[in-house]
């Protein structure tokens, strides 16, 4: 009996020293609806392939199961990508990697992404990044 006493006040113990606020915190400011969104993407020439420096401009919907769907078709397959956000870093991600920089700007509610984001292209058999510069507002 003096066991079972000493264990339930145990585990009242260890349970009362559990957080009380949620851990899930609201991303929703991030998918609730569409961002107009201006794309800057460039790459150094690899081998026989050209350099390039496009602009883009249109939509994007971010949902909250991560996905990232550029309404821009010019952009082909690069058109689906990944966003997460990471409270306990505070780091925003695309495609799995940290940003390499990013701001958001509540009060204009607006949002900067600046990160890499891997091509191959088959007609040379060459492996190169693209550098996404993304300037997205509502």
């Amino acid at each position: 009996m003096r066991k079972l006493v000493l264990f339930v006040f145990a585990l009242g113990l260890f349970t009362s020293c559990e957080p009380r606020e949620s851990t899930n915190t609201n991303t929703e400011r991030f998918y609730s609806s569409p961002w107009n969104v201006e794309v800057n993407r460039t790459h150094n020439a690899v081998g026989t392939l050209a350099a390039a420096d496009e602009d883009h401009s249109g939509t994007a919907t971010l949902d909250k199961g991560g996905s990232f769907l550029y309404d821009i078709s010019a952009l082909n397959d690069h058109m689906y990508q990944y966003w997460g956000y990471s409270w306990s870093t505070d780091q925003f991600y695309m495609n799995w990697n940290p940003c390499l920089d990013w701001y958001i700007n509540e009060e204009a509610d607006s949002m900067y992404l600046n990160y890499d984001h891997y091509d191959y292209d088959p007609n040379s058999g060459n492996s190169f990044y693209w550098n996404y510069s993304v300037y997205m507002t509502r």
